[in-house]
């Protein structure tokens, strides 16, 4: 038997023994070299950003400086978090017998918005030490996923025992989510129309509406097309819905990034990228982070939907949830600049 043969075989044990192996030898290089496992690692690169961002400037620990915002190394290491996470979540929901389709992602949407409604909170100073904290990524993310994941099993467990056809996964998990979104949104609904408990540089109702007409008339566009051209099957995936929220998230991301901090409507804007990788692209020319962002989804859709098809049609629930997770690394921290901007925090 080949080696790559043994190692796909045991791939859920090489992958348990590996997280485990890595924690115990970040826990031994915090307990015997703190200073370069804690300081100039832990601190400069994911714990002091946080604390950096709660505060609005730099934060130091034993002279290391940390700033807000993402470094390379950070955004890999969420980035290996994340897929990791997917793993273990799309194990979970294949043990409960959960299909991952659009309603699926529906009955996710409170959570999805929560995240960026949430930050932006934070963001006006609303939450107090050390709640602040959770309000801040990734740890709002690792907050949302929990309570998400708690509905899934309560949902489940009482489908089971019900039976009941009114009662199911999705439902539980949407009014779930739903605990968490109203109070969020009834605050930064009362900070737009004019309950400011923080300092503000105005609310701006024209770049929300800009950045919307923008990106409803691209994905209206790229569906209209696909519509008019669907008996041909390369662009019949452009008008499922799951596809169109992915463009659409990934679109208010780029728009507002490009028109926040490029400003190409002379509209007084003011604000920075923390993201090295789209802050690279805005500097090369500002549009090309939100062409990349449509051409990459795009692609995306067609290798799924097109390219490799047949191939994955055994694994449809796994393909819908890569998908939920693309859309939400786009759609987060979209709507969150979107509101920041408007809010003008």
């Amino acid at each position: 038997m080949k080696i790559a043969d043994i190692i796909w075989e045991n791939k859920e044990k090489i992958l348990f023994y590996s997280i485990i192996l890595a924690i115990l030898i970040a826990i031994m290089g915090l307990i015997l070299f703190p200073s370069i496992f804690y300081d100039n690692w832990i601190w400069k690169y994911y714990w002091g950003p946080v604390v950096a961002d709660s505060q609005g400037s730099v934060a130091f620990h034993n002279g290391v400086q940390a700033n807000e915002g993402y470094t390379i190394l950070s955004e890999i290491t969420y980035g290996l978090i994340l897929v990791v996470a997917l793993y273990y979540i799309y194990q979970l929901l294949k043990k409960l017998n959960v299909t991952i389709d659009w309603k699926f992602a529906l009955a996710l949407m409170p959570y999805i918005v929560f995240g960026p409604v949430g930050r932006v909170l934070e963001d006006t100073g609303y939450f107090e030490e050390p709640l602040v904290y959770w309000f801040i990524s990734p740890f709002i993310y690792l907050l949302i996923a929990f309570f998400a994941i708690l509905f899934i099993l309560i949902g489940y467990y009482i489908d089971k025992k019900l039976k009941s056809p009114k009662i199911t996964v999705n439902r539980v998990l949407f009014v779930g989510g739903l605990i968490f979104l109203i109070p969020s949104v009834v605050l930064v609904s009362s900070w737009i129309l004019g309950y400011q408990w923080n300092a503000t540089n105005g609310v701006r109702f024209d770049v929300f509406a800009l950045v919307l007409f923008l990106v409803f008339s691209i994905t209206g566009l790229v569906y209209y097309v696909a519509r008019y051209y669907q008996k041909k099957k390369i662009f019949l995936p452009y008008t499922n819905p799951l596809n169109l929220a992915m463009l659409s998230g990934h679109l208010i991301d780029g728009i507002t990034s490009y028109i926040s901090i490029k400003d190409p409507f002379m509209m007084g804007l003011f604000y920075t990228e923390k993201h090295p990788a789209s802050n690279a692209l805005l500097e090369i020319w500002g549009p090309l982070f939100p062409i990349v962002k449509f051409v990459l989804i795009i692609v995306v859709i067609y290798v799924f939907d097109v390219l490799y098809k047949e191939e994955l049609k055994d694994y449809v629930n796994l393909i819908n949830l890569l998908k939920i997770g693309i859309l939400i690394l786009g759609f987060s921290p979209g709507l969150r600049d979107l509101l920041r901007v408007t809010m003008g925090v």
